[in-house]
């Protein structure tokens, strides 16, 4: 036992008022005489014996009563072995959840407010001149400061929920290395969450070994002190390195929920008069299966699609929503449901970029391929240009074609000079998208030297011979809705002769059309950002019946209308990836710096651009936390919020007990009952276990047993 307050010892000293009082009342006995006194002797000594016992036990009680009311004020503990607090201050790091899944209900209306109301007994259980950190899931830089414990207070009155949803091990990184940096002798972090599983990776924690050997270069070498050939710290000497830190789980509140998870859409492209499919995918995660679960779709302000869908308990569904294109450029809309508590995740905004007309080159060495002519020149969505191999205008890349998302078509060149190659190998790195169609006559070492550089199959001296093709990979994006299935009687195109395509071991490819004896007739190779599409054979009559098939549509058509970058129908808010901008057209320069604004303009930010090759790339710095649609000049940009919260299965305490009994978390432990107050827990901690409420008890029992000896005396 340890006195915090010895100097109130000096008050034992009224221990001398009882024992004068007891001096005080010592009676002198009056003789009686009678004349036979023989009965009566036995009988007063009898009650001189019991009278002189009973003084002396008030007495005792009167001492003890002094004796416990002096140990209250001296506020006796019983130091605990865990944590022991030492002279040069302290300095406590609390982690405050405020993610979505933090709105669900809790002891005080929502776990919100319960978190609210730890921390706030978390800095009450220590002295005013101590120093504290609110941190929160949106771990701002302004946050990793110390606070006083009213500007901590003031702080957390302050907190709202928020659509970051960071890892737990992360979160308490960054607590350690925040504490690591200061000089206070007793270091606490703090994280009061309802520990979701989907966040909650106790398992990536760093362990107490990596803390305690960054502990050294900050704390005492005495401190922490690792015994010479041990690895591994024991959980003693890690508490006494005074760090640790606390679990304070609030509890999950059970409610089932319902939720929007992905929405992608059927094709990488779309053009006017074309058909959509939104495919959403739903989640049910609750115990409960649930029947007709509506599904709006809205784009551009106009509902386009309605549907519903039946999800058992704990299953998920993917539901399509098609709607027609009747709309070009930017199209921007949200697929919506039903469903409470938990609101956040019942939005999902997409951007889809319908193409106007798609920028396209040819650059021939045997003149106009009159087979590509008819089938772009007269298109709406194309916008044709054909250039003789002998003539080119190099210029022409810097102009109308200064953006990548377009397709080149090299055209039975003779040979490709290396400003070309270098020049298509830069535009196809930078997102463009390349078809190359070689010539019998070509050289091959030309050809290979460009598709070398591009890591795309290579040349093979031309063969003659006519061969089928055997098979067309169906699910290579080119196709994506053209076949339902391959025919077992389909008639394949035929060729007269081919180049072989050969592969060495930095070839990439997937093969489109495959040939009977097994190589190759078409190939695609992703190179960078962009793609090359390689042909085995001139596209000519002379050379194979392809050009007179059903399939030549839709292969080549296809090239250009997915000759766009990708598209993303939605990114997150909090996610840290550039983003790419499909139209780089826009000028960053001057005073043209394109805005940031959401669909009702509460949202207006100068957004960080950057610009690499040919693309120009927005990089988020979590500015933007509110899903919705936005625009960026010509650009649109949906967000949506973070499905991480949506699953609201939670560990409990007995769970996270058991993880805790890893010895790499030895320096952590855990507040088990979420309604009782965590200022007497610290205390007890901290302070060890305070015994002054016992001394006033045993107070008042001495004073209870001196009445009720003096009530006996009166008696008798």
């Amino acid at each position: 036992m340890i006195l915090t307050a010895p100097i109130f010892l000096i008050g034992l000293v009224a221990i001398g008022i009882p024992i004068a009082i007891h001096l005080l009342q010592l009676r002198r006995y009056k003789k009686v005489y009678f004349s036979n006194v023989d009965a009566l002797q036995e009988l007063q000594n009898e009650n001189r014996r019991q009278h002189r016992l009973r003084q002396w036990l008030v007495l005792a009680m009167r001492i003890l009563a002094v004796i416990f009311v002096v140990l209250a004020f001296c506020r006796p503990v019983i130091p605990s072995n865990a944590t022991l607090t030492k002279a040069g201050g302290t300095a406590v790091s609390v982690y405050l959840d405020n993610s979505y899944s933090m709105e669900c209900g809790g002891m005080d209306g929502s776990l919100m407010e319960s978190a609210k109301n730890k921390a706030r007994e978390i800095v009450a259980a220590y002295r005013p001149d101590d120093r504290f950190q609110l941190l929160t899931s949106d771990a701002e830089g302004s946050q990793f400061r110390w606070l006083s414990r009213d500007e901590f207070l003031a702080e957390v009155d302050r907190v709202q929920t928020s659509p970051a949803t960071p890892m737990l091990a992360a979160i308490a990184r960054r607590q350690q290395d925040f504490l690591q940096a200061s000089t206070a002798a007793n270091r606490h972090a703090y994280i009061v969450s309802d520990f979701q599983r989907s966040t909650s990776n106790l398992a990536d924690f760093p362990d107490n070994s990596q803390f305690s050997t960054n502990l050294a270069s900050h704390s005492s070498p005495k401190l922490g002190e690792v015994p010479e050939g041990r690895r591994s710290v024991s959980k003693f000497s890690i508490l006494n390195s005074q760090f640790s830190t606390t679990f304070i789980p609030l509890g999950g509140s059970g409610v089932e929920n319902i939720f929007l998870d992905t929405l992608v859409f059927n094709s990488p492209a779309f053009s006017l008069g074309a058909t959509a499919v939104a495919e959403v995918t739903v989640v049910n995660n609750g115990t409960h299966s649930v029947e007709g679960i509506p599904l709006r779709l809205f784009v551009n302000g106009r509902q386009r699609a309605l549907a519903s869908v039946d999800l058992a308990a704990g299953s998920r569904a993917t539901v399509p929503l098609k709607f027609g294109i009747d709309e070009e450029g930017i199209l921007q809309g949200y697929v919506e449901t039903v469903d409470y508590p938990v609101t956040f995740d019942d939005r999902l905004f997409f951007t889809l970029n319908v193409s106007s007309r798609i920028p396209l080159l040819v650059i021939g060495g045997a003149g106009e391929n009159e087979y590509l002519r008819r089938l772009f020149e007269g298109d709406s969505l194309t916008d044709y240009h054909y250039m003789s191999a002998s003539n080119i205008d190099f210029s022409i890349f810097n102009s109308q074609f200064s953006i990548s998302n377009f397709l080149i078509i090299l055209d039975r060149l003779h040979d490709i000079p290396s400003g070309l190659a270098q020049t298509l190998s830069q535009f196809v790195t930078d997102g463009g998208t390349l078809a190359i169609i070689p010539d019998p006559q070509s050289s091959v070492e030309s050809y290979n030297a460009l598709l070398g550089t591009l890591h795309a199959p290579l040349l093979a001296p031309w063969r003659k011979g006519r061969t089928a093709v055997q098979d067309i990979n169906t699910d290579n994006s080119l196709y994506y809705g053209v076949f339902d299935g391959l025919a077992d009687n389909m008639e394949m195109p035929t060729v007269q002769g081919s180049f072989p395509l050969q592969s060495d071991g930095s070839t990439l490819r997937e093969e489109v059309m495959t040939l009977a004896d097994g190589s190759p007739l078409l190939t695609v190779t992703p190179a960078g950002d962009g793609r090359v599409y390689l042909f085995a054979t001139p596209l000519d009559k002379d050379f194979t019946d392809l050009v007179q098939q059903a399939v030549f549509v839709p292969t080549l058509f296809n090239m250009a209308l997915y000759s766009a970058p990708h598209q993303h129908p939605y990114h997150l808010t909090s996610g840290s990836d550039p983003i790419p901008i499909l139209n780089s057209q826009f000028s960053i320069l001057n005073s043209q710096v394109p805005h940031l604004r959401s669909e009702d303009s509460t949202v207006d930010i100068i957004p960080d651009l950057r610009r690499v090759g040919n693309r120009h790339y927005l990089v988020p710095h979590g500015e933007v936390r509110q899903a919705g649609n936005y625009r960026l000049a010509d650009e649109g940009i949906s967000l949506n919020y973070s499905r991480a919260e949506s699953d609201l299965s939670v560990y409990s305490t007995a769970d996270l007990r058991q993880m805790l009994r890893d010895d790499r978390l030895a320096y952590c432990s855990l507040v088990p009952n979420a309604a009782k107050s965590v200022t007497d827990i610290i205390r007890q901690r901290s302070q060890g276990t305070p015994l002054w409420r016992w001394c006033i008890l045993l107070a008042l029992l001495a004073l209870a047993s001196e009445t009720l000896l003096l009530k006996l005396k009166t008696k008798n």
